[in-house]
């Protein structure tokens, strides 16, 4: 009840005096985001495909509104989700490259997370009297002054880290709060997830609600439930490929879930949902395809930054929409305070559009001119239908992707006026960010270098 009263008190003001820009609901809407983890951008049914079976997020797209250019900002976990809960280029704050797995002598733990100077996501929603939940992995700091419940999240139920086993009594890192729980009172992970998501919206009804659900389906290891596991073995000869299907029917019957419960408590038609997976799929290792795609995870090629991209809104977005316009997970933040009616001062220097009136047809311009990509190895830019890739090698490739979406003609001989004003926008947009806070392990550059000339061939990766 105090929660409630307190949105409202924060709310009133927004009634009273209309700020233009932003949408105000009859009444708030919940907002909640569906990330998955390392899944191929081919691998969805709503993508064409035929063997990956996701009838539930297929229905989930079709409720909405399906971005076909749909981007994270960045091709690895751990930035990926810096971009998208601040709202603003992780670049800008250090947040460059995924947080590394092992001490670094030269930066110091209190360093290693989403630097205390930014706001999330939640910490908007927070202070305009939302409840808050985070549901799955953080990945955004190990230290206790990078905990979700320190950076504007109400509620946590998951991992601190970037992933971990799924099988009941092997995880040993979930925690409920800051409260390690017992992994032996732990189901299949995903499934885990999926309970604590329905628990967290049945026990807030009543109250306007933002639940960040952060699946870590289908990120190593590759841990299938067994009888969905017998299943896809009988349909596909690769082992990985039949686990990584299994894992991903079971997310979806996961999400089915979530979606059920918003109807039974009939919030439906009163919640946003934004779905999307959170780079790339990590093919070749955890089974995933990219297809027609050029490249995965760690790449700044479109396998791997583009991704499924969907939000849903019955009643306030229009059913079976299919947008070209290229648009980013940056977008999110701006979105989903419009949806609240939550005004964000000109003053906060945010990279994101609200996708609104884009969704709603009241504005059909393009939300993006430019977009821009970077890590320790390889950059990219976007501009209309032109991409300037700079890989590991500082070889710079032009293609044009409304031709030729799999990055496989190199234009830049034949376009060279191109590249240079691309080029430049790049560097421009470069040389106002510090310094990475930490850097990679140089062992993945050679990794990273396979990735750049990875291909599928009748569903395999070749080299």
């Amino acid at each position: 009840m105090f929660r409630s009263t307190r949105f409202w008190l924060a709310f009133l003001p927004l009634l009273l005096v209309w700020v233009p820009g932003c949408t105000a609901p009859a009444a708030p809407p919940n907002l909640i985001i569906l990330f998955s983890d390392d899944a191929g951008y081919a691998d969805f049914g709503f993508h064409g495909s035929e063997l990956i079976r996701t009838p539930n997020l297929d229905r989930l797209a079709a409720s909405g509104a399906r971005f076909t250019n749909g981007y994270v900002t960045a091709s690895v976990c751990s930035p990926s989700r810096a971009g998208m809960l601040t709202g603003r280029y992780q670049q800008r704050f250090g947040h460059e490259l995924n947080l590394p797995g092992r001490p670094d002598p030269m930066v110091p733990d209190s360093l290693r997370g989403l630097p205390l100077s930014e706001r999330t996501i939640a910490d908007w929603l927070s202070d305009a009297g939302y409840a808050t939940g985070l549901v799955g992995k953080w990945h955004l700091g190990l230290e206790d002054h990078f905990h979700p419940t320190e950076r504007g999240f109400d509620e946590f139920f998951g991992m601190r880290k970037g992933s971990g086993p799924y099988f009941t009594g092997q995880n040993r890192t979930i925690e409920q709060g800051t409260t390690l729980v017992h992994p032996d009172s732990l189901d299949y992970l995903t499934d885990e997830f999926g309970s604590q998501a329905i628990d967290f919206i049945e026990r807030h009804t009543d109250d306007p609600f933002f639940l960040f659900v952060s699946f870590t389906t289908p990120h190593t290891p590759m841990h299938a439930p067994e009888e969905l596991l017998k299943e896809e073995q009988a349909r596909f000869e690769s082992d990985v490929r039949a686990r990584y299907a299994a894992m991903m029917t079971n997310l979806d019957q996961n999400v089915q879930r979530i979606i059920a419960a918003l109807v039974e408590g009939g919030l439906r038609n009163n919640t946003l949902v934004f779905f999307a997976n959170d780079n790339g799929g990590a093919m070749p290792f955890n089974g995933s395809l990219n297809a027609p795609l050029r490249g995965a995870k760690g790449t700044a090629l479109e396998g791997g930054n583009r991704v499924p991209f969907v939000m849903s809104w019955p009643g306030h977005i229009a059913a079976d929409q299919v947008l070209d316009d290229p648009v980013i997970t940056l977008d999110v933040l701006p979105t989903f305070l419009s949806a609240a009616g939550i005004p964000v001062p000109p003053s906060t220097a945010l990279d994101g559009t609200d996708l609104l009136p884009l969704m709603t047809g009241v504005d059909t311009s393009a939300p993006h001119d430019t977009l821009f990509w970077k890590m320790q190895w390889g950059a990219a830019v976007r501009a209309g239908d032109w991409k300037l890739v700079r890989t590991p090698n500082e070889e710079h490739w032009l293609f044009n992707l409304a031709e030729d979406i799999s990055e496989s003609n190199d234009l830049s001989a034949v376009h060279p006026e191109r590249v240079t004003p691309l080029r430049k926008s790049l560097e421009a947009w470069e040389s106002t960010h510090p310094e990475p806070i930490w850097l990679i392990n140089d062992g993945w550059q050679a990794r990273t270098l396979e990735r750049y000339d990875q291909t599928v061939v009748d569903g395999f990766v070749r080299n």
